[in-house]
């Protein structure tokens, strides 16, 4: 029997994609399976080898398929479907199929698991699915995105849909400027026909979402220049998104002014947005599975191997899984991504020792931080300490709360930053001492309201749009919204290649 197999967060997946989204009895995955394959096969190109099949325990069958369940291979004619799809994979990948089952499993299993990574991104239980997969895999399945120019001029919702919406809420409005299609959402400028409208329109923007088919999607609101005039950034569908390339966030990265200048994507209009690390000065990164944190943090570490002045890195992964190729990073401070967490606790202590020993050495040159210290000449480098999954870290072993609390109140002046990378934003995890002084967060898409606060100190992030969607809290900024850019593991192998040279 030829089997594919899955891992247990994708098993949760099917579950509630069958409980709270087909209503279709436990059990039946393959119904999931066939339609992240569709969504796979959208997306277009080969799936990667972190699509192969996962680890699984010897003797754990639970979260394992037969291709005859997926494709019907040796049924009856009526139900084995296996040479359409050999054909289908056949003409697409240019290679023959029917006779190496080998390679032929091996891209079904990558298909399945690439579009369901995508589905998990693009589907919470809140919404419809049939609703999604019309968004994503049927209405609109012919138009070709430009990702320069946005969604080649169509708009998702136009302005009549709109001001039904907005006369549900008794906000009457007029277009001031034509309507603007960023890489996820479209802005709307409106003219309210009287000041009180507006305090009616911010208390019913989740009515206005429901009634104009967004469900719990967020709409966003904010104030325009001009008497009675706002804007609104109201979410497309995803089959009408566009991608954002890293080659694009890389070019704006060239020749920055800021110590350590970092991108994790671009605003609702497509500006790459960037901002120094080294004035944030740590900053906490945090969403649930599918959010595209793992995406974002690539993004965040890519900016930093790419400038001018490349920082010394320690990475720790409990994982050991998302950082597997920064072990060729000639900069890591261990040489490998620590996946120990004894190894680890041991490596932050060695970071403090350090911290205190730079420290001195700033008292000796008679300067306040590393960038006066650079600048006489001493030879004092930037570090970043990266921890991904800081729950796994903070809750797995005692002692590791103390050397970060320490690295995050005094490391700022010694070049020392912190980037610290979660599922679960919980009190536990990203405790007082640590919130005081973290003062920079991204948070993706979480669950309830109240993750988002704990991130950010305010709700929000629970109406993001997964896939990179993005709240980005700096210190004495506003809160932006930020579309994660789309990095490949070849971007990321390529960059450190060109830095091991």
């Amino acid at each position: 029997m030829i089997s594919l197999y899955f891992s247990a967060e994708e098993k949760s997946f099917f579950e509630a994609v069958l409980q709270n989204g087909l209503h279709q009895p436990s059990g039946h995955y393959w119904w999931v399976v066939r339609f992240a394959i569709a969504q796979s096969l959208k997306i277009g190109g080969e799936p990667d080898e972190r699509y192969n099949a996962p680890s699984i325990k010897k003797g754990d069958r639970s979260s394992e398929l037969s291709l005859e369940q997926i494709t019907g291979m040796g049924k009856t004619d009526s139900q084995n479907y296996d040479d359409a799809f050999r054909i289908l994979l056949s003409v697409i990948h240019e290679e023959e199929l029917f006779d190496n089952n080998r390679r032929y499993t091996e891209l079904v299993q990558r298909h399945a698991r690439r579009g369901l990574e995508f589905m998990r991104g693009a589907w919470a239980p809140g919404r419809s699915f049939y609703d999604y997969l019309l968004d994503e895999l049927y209405v609109n399945a012919d138009i070709v995105l430009d990702a320069q120019d946005g969604v080649g001029g169509q708009s998702a919702l136009d302005f009549d849909t709109l001001a039904q919406g907005l006369k549900q809420l008794s906000v009457a409005a007029t277009p001031a400027a034509d309507i603007q299609d960023g890489p996820r959402l479209s802005r709307f400028q409106l003219t309210l026909a009287g000041v009180e409208d507006y305090d009616r329109l911010k208390r019913g923007l989740d009515d206005l979402a429901f009634a104009i088919g967004l469900g719990n999607t967020g709409i966003g609101l904010s104030k325009d220049f001009g008497e009675r005039r706002v804007i609104l950034d109201v979410p497309r569908p995803g089959a009408l998104w566009h991608d954002v390339e890293w080659k694009s966030i890389g070019n704006a990265l060239v020749d920055r002014a800021e110590a350590m200048a970092v991108s994790p994507g671009v605003d609702i209009m497509g500006k790459p947005f960037i901002f120094d690390l080294a004035e944030a000065p740590h900053l906490f990164v945090a969403g649930a599975t599918g959010s595209g944190k793992s995406v974002c943090l690539n993004a965040l570490l890519l900016s930093l191997v790419v400038s001018a002045r490349p920082p010394e890195l320690l990475m720790i992964d409990p994982k050991g899984v998302d950082f597997s190729d920064f072990n060729n990073y000639p900069r890591l401070r261990t040489g490998a991504v620590i996946t120990d967490m004894a190894i680890a606790i041991e490596a932050l202590r060695e970071v403090v020792i350090a911290m205190e020993e730079r420290q001195e050495l700033l008292r000796r040159n008679n300067v306040r931080n590393i960038a006066e210290a650079q600048a006489l000449g001493v030879p004092m480098e930037r570090l970043v300490v990266v921890i991904d999954e800081l729950a796994d870290f903070m809750l797995g072993r005692t002692g590791a709360e103390e050397p970060l609390v320490r690295l995050a109140q005094k490391a700022r002046a010694t070049g020392i930053h912190l980037v610290l990378a979660t599922q679960r934003p919980e009190a536990a995890t990203f405790s007082g001492l640590l919130r005081a002084n973290v003062p920079a967060r991204i948070a993706l898409t979480v669950q309830k309201a109240s993750d988002s606060r704990i991130i950010l100190d305010e709700g929000g992030a629970e109406k993001l749009l997964m896939r990179g969607d993005m709240l980005v809290k700096l210190s004495g900024r506003a809160t932006m919204r930020v579309h994660g850019v789309k990095v490949s593991p070849s971007e990321v192998r390529a960059a450190l290649s060109t830095r091991s040279k």
